[in-house]
């Protein structure tokens, strides 16, 4: 419950401080190196917190601004997590992101975009095929996905590069999961750094 109220006041800050308050004092740089730490869950937003840290990955990615400002960017990702329950996954994204400062080089993020998950079975399966069970291995399939997400961060300009660690909770939209179920829910609990190198 305290982590909603968390999310809930993150929120009303963002939208209250983006109208009022413009970029960070940093200089911006394209198409900066995105590190990310994974922790997936087959559920939905702000439920069974615990269970996305039995489920870690890693990902890579990186933006380009929309006006060489850094408030509004495109972020590009491609992630991989292991879930021994529901099935490893590859997925690929691209998100809008608003970025509001919140002063003092503390910053928050909205995101939304789209992306496409191959997921892995699990286990063995199996199908019918003339009347008969016949073994599909563990080839999984690829799903339309829709990212929603929320980042806090901290920007830190270095010698050498401009550093920007982050936090990000992302929920995840899959389509045509299967005939009985069309549409699921996932969320991703991210822990990152975002490095812009000087020239």
């Amino acid at each position: 419950m305290k982590f909603k109220f968390v999310i809930i006041g993150l929120l009303c800050s963002t939208l209250h401080t983006g109208y009022t308050q413009g970029d960070s004092g940093v200089n911006y740089r394209d198409f900066p190196l995105i590190i990310t730490l994974q922790f997936h869950s087959f559920s939905m937003p702000f439920k069974n917190i615990k269970s996305n840290f039995s489920n870690i990955g890693i990902g890579i990615g990186t933006e380009v601004s929309y006006n060489r400002k850094s408030r509004g960017v495109q972020q590009f990702h491609l992630i991989w997590y292991r879930n021994a329950t529901m099935g490893n996954g590859l997925l690929a994204y691209s998100q809008a992101t608003w970025r509001p400062s919140l002063g003092s080089n503390v910053y928050t993020e909205l995101k939304l975009g789209a992306g496409y998950l191959l997921s892995k079975r699990p286990t063995e399966s199996f199908k019918q095929k003339n009347g008969e069970w016949v073994s599909v291995g563990k080839k999984g399939k690829g799903m339309f996905t829709i990212p929603l997400g929320l980042s806090v961060g901290y920007e830190n300009e270095l010698e050498q590069t401009h550093v920007s660690p982050f936090a990000s909770y992302q929920f995840l939209v899959l389509t045509d999961y299967n005939k009985s179920i069309p549409v699921v829910p996932q969320t991703l609990i991210q822990l990152g750094n975002r490095i812009h190198f000087k020239d």
